[in-house]
């Protein structure tokens, strides 16, 4: 936290043991860093722990991992102690307010190491996240990516394209009445904070890009399907689709048994 007032709260609270407000004198008295700051301002502290402890293990829980990865190896060097984590947990809540002890338990997280980074590294960041209860995976920068486009970044660019069109309906006290628990739930994920996500979006453009060309190919298809009122292909299709998360379901239960 960048508030003196919200330390102190949370050291009262017991949700930490201490902190510090001066990262460069802070960060040479700890053995891990864990990075959890807007994509866009990671790159200054590789400058900084450059400067004051270029040998300190570093890991960060970002969205977007290929940008993140090549500026820390040209930032810190090809030798540097970075290695790349994304925890799938959270909410769209934020703050102190948000805090949930069991956060992590029986998450995934995404180790995303580079063809540089130390094998003894990747053991300890793999340590450190399963003595919190996740569940390492390893994928590399551009492929996390470039699935995480699909599985997060797109689907919360969608809905904010239907809270855009929420936005433009003049008599919003005639809508409310409709809005029933599907809505909320498919639209929950647009009170996030428009700043992480306005980076996110930045940063990892060139993936999402690509899926909303193909996107607006689904979306043309479908409407020469409505227009013509082609009732068995419109089912044939949304029957596949409903396949889809069914196996998601599915294959999901399976995993985490194993």
């Amino acid at each position: 936290s960048r508030r003196h007032s919200t330390l102190e709260k949370a050291k009262l609270e017991g949700l930490i043991d201490e902190y510090f407000t001066d990262f460069e004198e802070g960060i040479k008295k700890i053995d891990l860093l864990v990075l959890a700051t807007p994509v866009g301002v990671i790159k200054d502290y590789f400058f900084k722990i450059k400067k004051t402890h270029p040998s300190l293990l570093v890991t960060d829980v970002a969205s977007v991992k290929e940008k993140i990865v090549k500026e820390s190896i040209k930032i810190l060097g090809r030798d540097s102690n970075f290695v790349g984590s994304h925890p799938i947990a959270g909410s769209d809540k934020s703050g102190i307010e948000a805090v949930q002890e069991n956060l992590f338990e029986g998450k995934f997280v995404i180790i995303t190491p580079c063809k540089y980074t130390k094998e003894e590294n990747i053991k300890k960041i793999k340590d450190f996240w399963t003595k919190v209860g996740s569940i390492p995976v390893f994928f590399s920068p551009e492929e996390h990516d470039r699935l995480l486009t699909l599985t997060s970044h797109a689907p919360h660019l969608i809905v904010y394209f239907l809270l855009s069109m929420i936005e433009k309906v003049r008599d919003k006290k005639r809508l409310l009445p409709c809005i029933g628990p599907g809505f909320l739930d498919t639209t929950r994920i647009g009170n996030s904070s428009p700043e992480l996500w306005a980076e996110i979006f930045i940063y990892n453009r060139k993936n999402l890009l690509k899926y909303l060309s193909k996107f607006e190919k689904n979306i043309s298809e479908m409407e020469k399907i409505l227009k013509k009122a082609d009732v068995e292909k419109l089912t044939e299709k949304l029957t596949r689709f409903k396949k889809v998360r069914d196996e998601i379901d599915e294959k999901g239960k399976n995993i985490q048994k194993g």
